[in-house]
């Protein structure tokens, strides 16, 4: 009893990419596995008129089905991607999608795409959710709400207000959540375990 939980944030994994984004384009990066939600980001990006979904990494799950409701709005870079054609991937976007199933506590892609200021729309599972409202980086939606994250996606996109905080809230993530960081609050809590 009395115990006390400490949590040390992730670092983000930090890129440079050269800004080439068309303020219409929404990032779904990673390795597509049924848990990353990719029908509800396809649902949610196709209302929104001038938007498109760019879908980057290595299938897990057949996209037949996903590729034709998606039609043209969605473009498909499949495969393994090394770290330039991510670094292209990040450059591209607006913003990044994340409508995971709460099947898992934190996400690599996320990290990397705050990591190279890239703001996010995600569901609130695991841990993703609670980084994204801490520093303002984009938009926290009840998980499994497609019409919610539409509606995220669709604000980001139309208002530059909303799209410039949204960035400064992934560049503030991206200067806070550094590994240097992280080594110094363990050996902080290491310290004050003696």
């Amino acid at each position: 009893a009395g115990e006390r939980l400490h949590v040390i944030p992730h670092p983000v994994f930090r890129s440079d990419p050269v800004r080439a984004d068309d303020g219409r384009t929404v990032l779904a990066p990673g390795v597509i596995r049924p848990y990353k939600g990719l029908p509800d980001a396809i649902e949610a990006v196709l209302p929104i008129e001038g938007a498109r979904l760019l879908v980057a990494g290595d299938p897990r799950i057949p996209l037949d089905a996903l590729r034709a409701k998606g039609g043209s709005r969605v473009e498909w870079r499949l495969g393994y991607l090394g770290t330039a054609e991510l670094e292209q991937a990040l450059a591209e976007a607006t913003v990044a999608v994340f409508p995971y199933r709460a099947e898992l506590d934190q996400s690599g892609a996320l990290l990397q795409a705050l990591g190279a200021g890239v703001p996010a729309v995600v569901y609130d599972v695991g841990g993703l959710g609670e980084v994204v409202a801490r520093f303002g980086a984009g938009r926290v939606v009840p998980p499994g709400d497609a019409a919610g994250l539409e509606r995220a996606l669709r604000e980001l996109l139309a208002d530059e207000t909303a799209l410039a905080a949204a960035r400064a809230g992934a560049a503030a993530a991206r200067s806070a959540l550094t590994w240097d960081e992280a080594a110094r609050a363990h050996l902080e809590l290491y310290g004050s375990l003696g």
